[in-house]
């Protein structure tokens, strides 16, 4: 990447990080254009050579705080201390999500609503270092696991993934903010169970 592009990138990433501290201490709707590119360090008109307006750059936010999450997610995975089923790797990864949005509220508040289908087909994900680094979709990898049983896709089990990412993405925003109807270690071992009955309900 040449000086130029280098510069162009860092503009980019002060702008996303700006607009992440403005939207989760002052609120999507309070925050102008204007106070993102002051606090970014650049002119307004930099803001429109990368996003169309505060919907997008806040659109760009959530896909890349999901990624993120998902990304060390897996990472995480590598280092699981046992020889794991699919569908436990699958249910390992939840609860690693989970664990980190209860730690970071902020992160909570601002992407937990937003975890949902179209997001899950968007996010993506980089294999593992030594594999191909193509990016890899976070439904594609969750597929991956899955058929590892020699499980072959079907119509079930896409209503199944999109059923998991519902669930989690709703009920642990409610769970971890209210503590209501119960506190997030009761709810645990309930959510896996369900997650367990959709893949495997027999």
């Amino acid at each position: 990447m040449g000086r130029v592009e280098e510069k162009k990138q860092q503009k980019k990433t002060a702008l996303m990080n700006s607009a992440y501290d403005l939207f989760t201490t002052v609120g999507f709707h309070k925050t102008t254009i204007m106070a993102i590119a002051l606090r970014a360090g650049v002119a307004k008109g930099t803001f429109y050579l990368w996003f169309r307006d505060k919907e997008d750059i806040r659109n760009a936010l959530i896909i890349a705080k999901s990624s993120e999450l998902l990304t060390a997610a897996l990472a995480e995975l590598e280092h699981a201390p046992r020889e794991m089923s699919p569908l436990d790797k699958l249910i390992y990864i939840v609860d690693y999500v989970i664990t980190c949005l209860s730690r970071d509220i902020a992160l909570l508040r601002f992407i937990a609503k937003n975890l949902s289908w179209g997001l899950f087909t968007r996010s993506n994900l980089y294999q593992p270092a030594g594999e191909n680094s193509a990016p890899l979709s976070f439904r594609d990898f969750i597929r991956q696991l899955l058929e590892e049983d020699n499980v072959q896709p079907t119509r079930e089990m896409e209503l199944a993934i999109f059923t998991t990412i519902e669930l989690v993405g709703s009920t642990c925003y409610s769970v971890i903010l209210n503590g209501e109807p119960v506190t997030l270690s009761e709810y645990k071992p309930y959510l896996f169970r369900c997650i367990r009955r959709l893949f495997d309900p027999e």
